[in-house]
């Protein structure tokens, strides 16, 4: 059966045996068994705990209760190993389909690709990207397995459409020239997000240019930072300009121990041990060479449909799904916006503040959604000094305080290296300062420690808030 054939035979007959879920009710989770169950695999959390610790609950405060996607379709280009599009779990209304191209032999569109109906396989130059190593498939279930549909998993968004670009092969090994050719392609057929979860070390003028080539265009990039535990500052994409480069989390709401780490490092979000649809007759883990892993083991489910793995890839997949929800509830908003709304909203762990482990947090999807593109909170401490006032000296308190609807900030102060105790160390700070002095406190506050810990709290009207902390040695 030649490719051309079976694409047909997909777009003619896959609407006898898929289900497009209608909707659910307010308040009421999806009946997709796997996003209610727990323990499977025998684990000690919810089978799909990813989506619910970014804020898809299923209940009335649950992020799909502001926007699920289905208004307004967005368009997600998954740049992978390919995808199985006859998943029962991916719906055909889900998969991108190419209006300007019919099944004929022909390039009714013009773009140098023939009969490229829902997508293209750049490593071997064919209009059929089916996935043999089951790595985009999963990626793809993340943000778009069919939700409310009673069966598997529920995926991010409801109405979205993924655009299959297969660029690795059955190992997960590829090229920079395709992988370049397919971000253009996405980038000119429409797509709003582009996932790319894979990496390299060496860095490529070629893709680098097409990166920035989407973000002129409006598309937002979204990158893995890669599983090796290394600095992202040696890791292409995951260290260039123009991408929100995602590390990944634990159940626990920690930093991955295989996470990479660096100033590259944009959000992170759930990475461990994640759920989503296997392509057929695949095992991802043991292609990869998973250390320890046993065959099979991945498999869950009826039919071994499903399958759990970690890493970095699929933490991008939950910022792309997010990512492409902000274009559905915003469809004139930049990539510069949407990456500020992910960024800004997201909940900060580590270090307070932004950190090269996490970023600036947990990727929080209600939070994200209810933010809009012009919303930030800034908190920063670049220093403090002592200064005289009068006859008696101060510590001044050097920063940034600032937010799109500013509310107020403050300065408190713990005693030790990890203080358990805070006490306020100023009056309540209610206009903004931008790299100036944002409180003078009096040295008398800070008697009993020769360490403490400042720190700056910054509270948006709506409730947000941002903190930034700096340790101050006393001789």
């Amino acid at each position: 059966m030649g490719w051309g054939l079976s694409i047909r035979l997909f777009l003619k007959l896959i609407c006898a045996v898929w289900v497009f879920c209608a909707g659910v009710a307010f308040g009421a989770p999806p009946d997709d068994p796997h996003f209610s169950s727990s323990g499977t695999w025998k684990q000690p959390y919810d089978d799909q705990w990813g989506l619910k610790a970014i804020g898809f609950t299923g209940g009335a405060d649950s992020a799909w209760s502001i926007e699920n996607g289905r208004g307004t379709p967005v368009i997600v280009a998954v740049l992978d190993t390919g995808l199985d599009f006859f998943h029962p779990d991916l719906s055909r209304d889900n998969i991108w389909r190419n209006s300007a191209e019919q099944p004929n032999g022909i390039d009714d569109d013009g773009n140098g690709y023939v009969d490229d109906l829902i997508g293209w396989d750049f490593v071997e130059s064919s209009n059929n990207p089916w996935d043999f190593a089951g790595h985009g498939t999963h990626i793809a279930g993340i943000i778009g397995a069919t939700s409310n549909n009673g069966e598997g998993i529920a995926g991010i968004n409801w109405g979205v459409k993924i655009m299959p670009l297969k660029i690795m092969n059955f190992t997960g090994r590829g090229r920079t020239v395709p992988l370049a050719a397919a971000i253009y392609y996405a980038v000119d057929k429409g797509a709003k997000v582009i996932n790319l979860s894979l990496g390299a070390t060496d860095s490529s003028r070629i893709q680098r240019e097409a990166i920035d080539y989407a973000n002129s265009k409006g598309v937002l990039v979204v990158v893995a930072a890669g599983n090796e535990a290394a600095d992202t500052a040696t890791i292409t994409p995951a260290g260039l300009d123009n991408v929100v480069t995602v590390a990944s989390t634990t159940p626990e709401g920690q930093r991955a121990a295989f996470s990479n780490y660096g100033l590259a490092v944009d959000i992170a979000a759930p990475g461990v041990d994640i759920l989503s649809l296997r392509a057929r007759r695949t095992d991802l883990a043991l292609v990869a060479g998973q250390p320890d892993y046993q065959p099979g083991s991945g498999n869950v489910g009826a039919e071994n449909r499903y399958y759990r793995t970690s890493g970095t890839s699929f933490s991008a997949a939950f910022v792309s799904g997010v990512a492409s929800l902000l274009f559905a509830r915003y469809p004139d908003a930049t990539p510069a916006e949407v990456k500020n709304m992910l960024l800004q909203s997201a909940r900060d762990i580590d270090t307070p503040g932004t950190d090269q482990l996490t970023g600036f947090g947990i990727l929080d999807a209600r939070a994200a959604l209810n933010a809009t593109p012009d919303f930030f909170i800034e908190a920063s401490i670049t220093g403090i000094q002592a200064a005289q006032q009068g006859k008696k000296v101060v510590l001044q308190v050097l920063g940034t305080l600032d937010s799109d609807s500013l509310k107020q900030g403050w300065i408190e102060i713990g005693a030790g290296e990890a203080p358990s105790r805070w006490q306020k160390a100023s009056d309540n700070l209610r206009r903004s300062v931008r790299d100036g002095v944002l409180a003078e406190l009096d040295v008398q506050q800070f008697g009993g420690s020769k360490v403490w810990i400042v720190r700056l709290i910054v509270e948006h009207k709506n409730g947000s808030r941002r903190e930034a902390r700096q340790r101050l040695d006393l001789q």
